[in-house]
Formats: structure tokens, sequence, C-alpha cells
């Protein structure tokens, strides 16, 4: 008996430990979030301390290549969480509870060897923890792509989390009372700034899902939905990590709207379950999110008012809400009320042009995608000057951007766009700042025609006989893959440079995109290649996965007349190395999707393999495959004369 009392009071004495530990000066670190390069980790916490220095302090260590640093006063909630990353500066990061007397949360980040961890910075941010892996090549690594038209480069995201453990949202009774439109749209708004999709009452509904994320899962995207919430007539969609939008549509039979989030993985136990957004019957419309092919998650709504739809993004791009526009009281979005502090307009081509838009707080917007018109919902901003946003405009590719208050409040804009423009909108990470990029398309298909002259029409030159474009992957500051400190870029080029070699031997022209370890934009080798002319354009490049088993060489096509280069450097690839045939795939890499002349992409091996990785290094293999691609090329050029 005696045993069994002192037992008990051992626990109550536990259990008053635990709960005075966690008080109410104590922050709470919830969860791990990540950029699309990598670039930036976010550790997000809940009543951290504003510190004056903005800048943290950390511990740089050797063997492996890591910095450590703590979290003081602070608890971390749920399990320890880990995140590992490819392709980039960033291995792996941790997050553990280090010590609980006091309470003291130590992050752990390991590096890349060779990767100079004082460029390291630690920011505090609005009380979340940023971490910055400083890199010239993540020169806009301030900014995340929110809304993106331009097709994928690559078959998935290069970034890949595993082990990744969040708090589980305990499922309540629905709340029966009545409440009206604002109080509705309060409630999404705080949903907006939770990872739980709780409200501050505590409570949570019934149609919120919030799963936990198995420690076996690969996850190769950068951003997981795991919930969703049902209100007012509306969908919000909520989860982890950073999400893009694509260009909304509409299809009919039956009527729906269409929604999708590139490079996002749905949670298995929610996917295609139908759900009814008007529970009380005032409509009839229903919704699904779907994962639509591997790396790409579909959201659908069925209505007969398929027009009326908006999506609107939270501050910190974790969440969507998708909801009818004449059910919206959009000034329950506000909590805080943001101005337009300045604009900032760049050309970065002969294509391309550039508008920021800096805010005094994050803001809470939406995007719509017409066929002449980008129109932006600013809900919370209230004011903008607009002589100097006049100024500031004149001149540039948005000098036609126009700019006018909502009934109550926020701004509208809209900017006039061509149908074939390709646009990509990016968020700061502090949600203060929204990036536009329009790239004009030239010689696009099916767009309407232009009446010239006869002395203003300038045909296309035939392209110059047996010249070829060369495209070393990667380049600069922008590694590609790594293992072992061994870098994708230095392969690439080598591997090009052979190419190049031969085939000035046999007679042929050549033209490299890059001749010098330099970064080059994609959109710069595309605009190469136009202006060198040639017959064929092919672009170098070395595999890699999250596990060591693949290996292998593949090519790479998009469209059609490619798909005969592609068969033909594959099969002397093959003949020359003893490696794996891994075949042709018709895939949307920027470059040979952007180029008008035949194109592909060549993986010559896995560098993430270690006995593929030990042969790519070797002369023997180097020289093998610059001599297959090159006896490729020759006999497709023959063939096609």
């Amino acid at each position: 008996m005696n045993y069994l009392k002192n037992l008990f009071f051992l626990l109550i004495t536990v259990f008053t430990f635990l709960t005075l530990s966690v008080s109410a000066d104590t922050a709470k670190v919830t969860s791990l979030a990540y950029d699309d390069s990598s670039a930036l980790v976010f550790i997000k916490t809940e009543g951290l301390e504003m510190v004056e220095k903005p800048v943290l302090k950390y511990t740089r260590l050797e063997n492996p290549n890591r910095i450590y640093f703590d979290i003081s006063d602070s608890v971390l909630i749920g399990a320890k969480q880990q995140l590992a990353f490819e392709k980039s500066n960033i291995k792996e990061i941790r997050l553990a509870q280090f010590s609980t007397n006091p309470n003291t949360v130590r992050a752990v980040i390991t590096f890349e060897e060779g990767f100079d961890t004082s460029k390291v910075k630690l920011l505090n941010v609005n009380g979340n923890i940023i971490v910055k892996a400083e890199t010239p090549a993540l020169s806009n690594d301030y900014f995340n792509n929110i809304y993106d038209e331009s097709p994928e480069q690559t078959s998935y995201s290069g970034i890949t989390a595993s082990s990744q453990i969040v708090q589980k949202t305990e499922i309540k009774p629905a709340q029966t009372e009545n409440k009206n439109t604002a109080e509705v749209m309060n409630d999404i708004y705080k949903a907006f700034a939770s990872s739980t999709l709780s409200n501050s009452d505590g409570k949570t509904y019934d149609s919120v899902v919030s799963i936990d994320i198995s420690s076996d899962l690969k996850l190769r995207s950068k951003y997981f939905i795991n919930g969703y919430y049902l209100k007012n007539g509306g969908l919000l969609v909520s989860g982890l990590g950073q999400m893009t939008a694509a260009k909304m549509f509409t299809l009919d039979s039956p009527k729906r709207v269409v929604i999708d989030l590139p490079n996002t993985y749905v949670d298995k136990r929610i996917r295609n379950k139908e759900l009814n957004l008007c529970p009380d019957g005032s409509c009839k419309d229903s919704a699904k999110i779907g994962q639509f092919e591997y790396n790409k998650a579909r959201i659908v709504v069925t209505t007969d008012k398929p027009e009326k739809f908006i999506p609107i993004y939270s501050s910190d791009s974790q969440s969507m809400f998708l909801i009818n526009s004449d059910k919206l009281n959009h000034t329950s979005l506000v909590s805080s009320v943001a101005n337009i502090q300045k604009a900032y307009v760049k050309k970065v081509s002969s294509k391309t042009g550039e508008l920021i838009l800096s805010f005094t707080t994050p803001i809470v917007h939406s995007i719509v995608r017409n066929d002449n018109s980008l129109t932006v919902y600013m809900f919370n901003v209230k004011s903008y000057n607009e002589p100097d946003l006049i100024k500031t405009l004149n001149g540039s590719q948005f000098k036609s951007m126009t700019l006018s208050l909502l009934p109550q409040i926020g701004v509208r804009a809209d900017i006039k766009v061509k149908k074939d423009d390709i646009i990509q909108i990016a968020q700061s990470v502090d949600g203060k700042a929204l990036r536009f990029t329009v790239t004009s398309q030239k010689n696009v298909k099916n767009s309407e025609p232009v009446i010239q002259t006869e002395t203003e029409i300038k045909p296309k030159k035939p392209p110059i006989k047996n010249k070829v474009v060369l495209d070393p992957g990667h380049g600069g500051t922008d590694y590609g893959a790594i293992r072992e400190g061994i870098n994708e870029k230095d392969i690439t080029l080598d591997l090009t440079q052979r190419v190049a070699s031969i085939l000035k031997s046999k007679g042929y022209k050549t033209a490299m995109t890059r001749t010098d370890d330099i970064y080059i934009g994609l959109q710069e080798r595309c605009d190469f290649t136009e202006t060198e002319n040639p017959e064929i354009f092919v672009s170098i490049h070395v595999n890699s996965a999250v596990a060591t088993d693949p290996y292998g060489i593949e090519t790479h096509y998009y469209h059609e007349p490619s798909k005969e280069l592609a068969e033909v450097i594959q099969k002397h690839l093959i003949q020359n190395i003893d490696t794996k045939d891994r075949g042709i795939l018709k895939s949307k890499f920027y470059v040979i999707n952007h180029t008008d002349v035949p194109a592909v992409l060549v993986e010559t091996g896995f560098l993430s393999n270690p006995n593929e990785r030990a042969e790519l290094i070797t002369e023997k293999r180097k020289q093998a495959t610059a001599k297959a691609i090159a006896e490729g090329i020759i006999e497709y050029l023959k063939n096609n004369k």
C-alpha cells in the first residue's frame, strides 16, 4: 500500500512539474517548413520572444560539417522532427527537446562537406526562426513561388522531406451554434495562422482532417496537404511546406472549377472524398482533393457557377481558401491593415519584366488570371501612394497596371497581359512583398494572327547545317546534384567539352551555352540556342535520387520531332557503356520544351549510386559517354539531311 501511495505522489509531482514547465512564458516550437530550393528552412514557433537583434548565434562543428543552436525557454510540440534534403547545401535538419530543466529545444543542421557554414544566417522574423544558407545562386531566396504558369522543369521537385512528424489534431464534435458571415470568415482567418486548424477557443470542427506524416513517408514535393476545413460554402486547404498554384480553369459536363498544385502530395486518407460544401443545403456545390499526378495535387469544385470561385492565399502561403466570391465578406479577412509601401520594376530580359510590390505588413490575397488580364485582390491593404506608383510604373512593361480601392477595405490590381504570356508570382518569406514576373512568348502557336505588310514579314532563317548547341547542365553557383564532394556541374562541363571536341574533329559546328563554371539561367540557354540557330540542341546532366539503388542512363525529349534524336543518342550510350538502359522519357524539362529545334536532355548516370558515382568520374566512363553522345548526334544529322 505504501508503495502505491508513494507512486501516486510521484506521478502527481511529475505531472505538476510538466504542467509548470510549460508556462505562459515558454515558447512552443511547432514544426519545420522549407522552400523549394532548400535555401530557407523555417522553424515555426508560438510565443518566441521578439529580439532587438534579429540575427541569432550558432555554433559550428566539423566531421560532419554542421551547426547547432538552442532555442531557450521553449518546448517541442510532439515528437522530435527531422528533414532530409536532396540537391541542396543542407543535408539534414533535426529538432529535439534537448533539456526540460530548463526547457531548451536544440536544432542541428548538417551541410554538404565543403559548404562554408559561416555563410549561414539565423533570423528571428516575427517570432519564427529562419535558417538561410546563403549562396550567390540563391539570390532570389527571399521569395517563394506561389503562382506559376511555366511548365514543370522536372518530373518532381529536387527536395525530399522524410520523417517529419507533426502534432495530430483532436477531432471534436461540430459546433451547433449559428454564426454570421463575419464570424465565419474570422474563423477562417484564424485557421490561416494555425498549423492545426484549431480556433483560438481551443475547439476544432468535424470538417477538419489533420494527419500525422508517418516516419517512412518519402515526400518528393515541397507541399504536403494534410487537412481541409469546410465553412460558408468554401474549402480551406492546409498543409506543410510551401504552396504553389497553377492557373485555375473551368470544365463542363458537369460544370466545375479546377486548380492544380504542382510539387504537392496529398495524404491518402483525404484523397478523392466527396465534400459537400454546404451541409445546410444552401447550395449543391461539392469538392474533391486528389493526387492528379505523382507530384501534383488537383482540387475540383463541382458547381453551377464555376466562374464565381476565387482562390484566397494566406499571408504565409501555407493555406488556400477556395470560395464563391458572392459569399465572401472580405473585411473579415483583415487581421492587420497593410499599405503598399513601395514598387520596384525591372527589365529582366527582352521578353521578361518584373514588378515587386512591398507592404507594411503581411497580406492576404487572391489571384485571378484571364486571357488578357491578371487581377490580384489584396484584401487587407488600405492605401497606396498613387503618384509614386504611376511614376515608378511609367515606361515599364507594367505601365498599364491599374489599382482601385475595394468598397470597404482592400486594393484590386489589374495588369494587362497576353493570353500566351507566362506569369509567375512569388511571395516574400515574411509575407510583406509580392513579385510579379511576366514573360512574353515568341512564335507561339494558336496566337492571334498579326496583319503585316510584305516588307515587315521576316521569315525565320533555316537552321545552320551540321551545327549543334551543347548545354552543360547547371554551373557556377548552381551545383546540381552533390555527393561526397562531387558536383554535377563539373561532370557536365567536362562531358560537354569532350563531345564538342569530338564533333569538331569530324567537321561539325558546335556552340556551348557555357564554357566555364558560371551560372546560366534556363531562359538564357533557350535564348542562346535561338541566336545560334543550330539543327539540334543537346543538354547533358547527371541524375540523382533519394535512394542509392537506382542507376543507369536515360534520355528525355518533349516535342515529338525530338523523339528520334533521343532514341539514337540513347542507343549509342547503351552500346558504349555497361549500365542499365532506362530508356527514353517524355518530360517537360524547361530547356527542351522551350527550344524550337529538336532537343533532348541526357541523364548520363546516377551520382547518388555509389558504384556508378565511382565510374562517372573516371576517364574511361567520361570518354565513353562523350563518344556515344557524339556518335548519336552524327548519326541523327546524317539521317536527316
